[in-house]
């Protein structure tokens, strides 16, 4: 019993001392590992200031840095004039893993072309290197080395695209020239592509290549049409069943169909039996055809011809008809388009609720109601169990409660930790706390490259853990895993939302699903368009918004400050719910849309139409979704 208890005595001693020196250890490392952020953002300042002798000696210092890579990377792009291959080389062979990489790659290759070093190019040259800009690069430089049938034929390539190439492609493409390499045939197809693009500039330019009357004839039938579709109304002009023909006579039909769709639909039955097209131009021109007619006040016809071609019809088109019946209000006809469309798509949450939905609208008298009661609860029953517009708003109708669904996902701190460990785990970790959010992005990606489901979900909770929530959220996605809430609606910057959905009088749950659905919480996300930040506000809505409520904006780059874009964002969202009469629907749609698409969509439908009925009929996807999103996030926030 002694021993025992000796033994105990000496078990509990020794946890207390391993924790001990844990805890020491931990200190240790925190001490160091913030002494080593502190030392590289001097060296980054001294290199940025050229204090190049500074920045060695602290750079000296940081070898188990995990960001040393980029002090590296960095002192080769100031000296890049002064690097040797060799010097190239080797920080390629050492550093092959990261994105710095493929950066110093390019610049290394940008200065190769520029000094006509075209053997040397095509040593360093990879084709990860993906931009047009690059593959004339890289095609010049074969030719230049002796592979030149291949590079010419490779070059032609990249000359017939229908838009014009970067000006870095043009010595290339004089090489073509010189080579007769452009016949008439070829520069028809790019000429063709042009002008269905409307790149009326380059097919100026590429009449330049038409010699003989045919193409040149071709050439300004084609433009006769871009410019008057009723020219293909002249029958004889378009004798011919090359491709590129086809492509004009579809082009007239469609642009002739927007004036004139009776028209169009004469012409399109006479050339549909004098030329074979293929199922996809006549599935293309019938969509056309039918949403041009209706819009032209010819519904009936529209719909004859529609349920006439249903073979070619796509998912698309047979859903804007059911979206014209709703926008419309009318019910009875719901049903029969419903039973037109593809029986995976009619069983989807949209049209089952709409299923429901429609026999309600429909049942004006209560007898009627009572007949088709049964058959709607039951659908409304199941939708109800889905964590989703439609099911949100089936459960509103039977007035039950939103199922969520949460299950959150089973992954150990042991997997986060080992996953954490990596190397490029731990340069994105240091990234983060610099702020270099690009640089970041950039190593994520290439870190998860290969990812499996099992590794997106350990992603996910190691991105939770940084508190980087964009990419938790997109891990989830990734991973097709949709029912973790807590990972997937996350609540950062909760003081900044608080105070302005107070300030403005706004619901905060509402204020949350907007910058969710806008930048799933990525405080320098950018569209193409432009927008920017949290609640992707575009910069000139922003300015406008600052300088009218006196809130202190310089210019775009402060757009990526949360406490700034939630600000604007959200007074700008005030705006929209005043104009509105604090409708948040509108409102909404306002802010992805444009208050004057608004404007426009509620004087079309007269103010009519229940509100679920005018979100389904929001002509533009994007914002139809962005609604049905908006509302969702609501909920579940």
């Amino acid at each position: 019993m002694k021993f025992k208890g000796f033994a105990l005595l000496f078990l509990a001693l020794f946890l207390l001392f391993s924790i001990a020196v844990k805890g020491w250890a931990d200190r240790e490392n925190r001490v160091d590992i913030d002494r080593q952020r502190e030392l590289y953002e001097q060296a980054v300042n001294a290199l940025a200031k050229r204090s190049l002798r500074q920045f060695q000696d602290l750079k000296s210092s940081l070898h188990d840095y995990p960001l040393y890579p980029y002090l590296e990377y960095g002192e080769l792009s100031v000296l890049l004039h002064h690097a040797t291959t060799g010097d190239i080389q080797g920080f390629l062979d050492k550093y092959g893993d990261t994105p710095l990489a493929t950066r110093l790659r390019i610049q290394w290759l940008e200065r190769l072309q520029g000094r006509d070093r075209w053997r040397d190019f095509l040593a360093f040259y990879t084709p990860d290197v993906k931009s047009t800009e690059f593959d004339c690069f890289y095609q010049r430089a074969r030719y230049r080395s002796g592979a030149r049938q291949e590079a010419l034929e490779a070059g032609l390539v990249l000359w017939q695209v229908g838009q014009s190439q970067p000006e870095s492609c043009d010595p290339l493409f004089h090489i073509l020239i010189q080579q007769g390499m452009i016949t008439e045939e070829i520069a028809w197809k790019r000429y063709s592509q042009a002008v269905l693009n409307h790149q009326y500039q380059l097919a100026r330019y590429l009449e330049r290549f038409f010699k003989t009357p045919k193409y040149r004839l071709q050439a300004q039938n084609f433009i006769s049409v871009d410019r008057n579709s009723r020219v293909i109304g002249n029958y004889n002009l378009f004798k011919e069943h090359t491709p590129e023909v086809m492509l004009v006579i579809e082009h007239g039909i469609t642009h002739l169909a927007h004036t004139n769709s009776d028209l169009a639909l004469n012409h399109w039955n006479r050339y549909q039996h004098s030329h074979d097209f293929d199922p996809a131009a006549r599935s293309r021109i019938l969509a056309r055809l039918v949403k041009a007619l209706y819009e032209q006040g010819h519904q009936k016809a529209a719909d004859n011809y529609l349920d006439e071609s249903l073979d070619l019809a796509t998912v698309d088109l047979l859903e804007w008809r059911l979206r014209r019946a709703i926008g419309e209000g009318d019910w009875p006809t719901v049903a029969p388009w419903l039973e037109k469309l593809p029986p995976e798509i009619r069983s989807s949450s949209r049209w089952q609720y709409w299923q429901a939905r429609s026999q309600v609208l429909n049942a004006i008298e209560p007898g009627q109601f009572d007949a088709v009661h049964n058959h709607v609860h039951a659908i409304y029953e199941q939708l109800s169990k889905e964590r989703s517009y439609y099911g949100f708003l089936a459960s509103e109708w039977l007035e039950s409660t939103h199922q969520m669904q949460h299950q959150p996902v089973t992954v150990s701190e042991q997997q986060i930790d080992s996953m954490a460990a990596g190397s490029g785990f731990q340069r994105i970790r240091e990234l983060l706390f610099h702020g270099d959010l690009l640089a970041a992005r950039r190593e994520w990606q290439l870190a998860t490259a290969d990812f499996n489901e099992q590794n997106w979900l350990v992603a996910a909770n190691l991105a939770k853990r940084w508190q980087w929530h964009n990419k938790a959220i997109m891990s989830m996605v990734h991973a097709g895993y949709w029912n973790d809430i807590d990972i997937r609606f996350p609540l950062p910057y909760t003081p900044v939302f608080e105070k302005n959905a107070e300030k403005n009088d706004i619901p905060l749950n509402l204020l949350f699903a907007l910058s969710r659905q806008e930048s799933a919480f990525g405080p320098d996300a950018a569209s193409v368009a432009g927008a920017r930040g949290l609640m992707q506000l575009m910069p000139g809505t922003a300015s406008q918004t600052a300088r009218k409520n006196g809130i202190p904006y310089t210019n775009s780059k402060d757009l990526e400050q949360p406490e700034i874009n939630v600000r604007i964002g959200a007074t700008y969202y005030r705006e929209l719910l005043d104009r509105f009469d604090n409708n948040r629907i509108l409102a909404t749609a306002a802010y992805n849309a444009g208050p004057q698409r608004v404007d426009r969509w509620l004087n079309e439908t007269g103010g009519r139409l229940p509100f679920d009925a005018w979100v389904e009929a929001i002509p533009f996807l994007e914002t139809r979704n962005y609604v049905q999103n908006v509302l969702a996030f609501s909920t579940i926030y």
